[in-house]
């Protein structure tokens, strides 16, 4: 059966329509929403490159501090630790009782003396008693100086300790010694 031509014009303009109401509902919105976040998605990258580049300009003031730290933690090694005198010196002497055992002296005894500032640094110091031979002597004192933290000897008193008796010859590299001196070291100066 034929539709008359009027009805198929009709029957074509609906399905013309119904196609484009179809296209619309199921094409146009999600390029909508892809329009719309692709926007959302470069604003976001336009401020977040804002952003690093607001952090790159810091840059040269970040490397100058990144590099006064490098500096002070270098510098750092060469103070005492401890935040107080007395923490300083209680691992001072625990470090020279460990040296002068290790090179082969016998520790006498150890006292701590007052802290004092000089100038800008606070001084730790320790006073040590020790018995060693000459070789064994010179070992620890060798250790006590040559390492970090820098560590000074002063007011050095060396002994016989064998007074009176001399069984065996002075040159002797065996007689024990009796050695007595100040040892001291700085704490870190306090940072501004």
């Amino acid at each position: 059966m034929e539709l008359p031509g009027w009805m198929s014009r009709l029957a074509a303009v609906s399905l013309l329509v119904g196609l484009a109401a179809t296209a619309y509902v199921f094409v146009v919105p999600p390029l909508v929403a892809g329009y719309v976040g692709d926007r959302e998605a470069l604003a976001e990258a336009r401020e977040r490159l804002g952003r690093y580049r607001r952090i790159a300009a810091t840059r040269p003031e970040v490397q100058a501090q990144i590099d006064a730290m490098e500096e002070r933690g270098a510098a750092r090694g060469n103070y005492l630790t401890g935040r107080t005198d007395a923490l300083a010196a209680a691992e001072l002497q625990n470090r020279v009782k460990k040296i002068i055992e290790t090179n082969g002296g016998k520790l006498r005894s150890i006292q701590t003396v007052p802290g004092k500032a000089d100038g800008a640094f606070q001084r730790v110091t320790i006073r040590v008693q020790l018995a060693a031979p000459i070789d064994s002597l010179h070992r620890t004192i060798y250790a006590l100086e040559a390492e970090k933290p820098f560590l000074f000897l002063d007011n050095i008193d060396i002994g016989n300790r064998r007074r009176g008796r001399r069984k065996k010859a002075p040159d002797d590299a065996d007689a024990a010694l009796t050695v007595r001196f100040d040892l001291f070291g700085y704490l870190q100066p306090e940072v501004e």
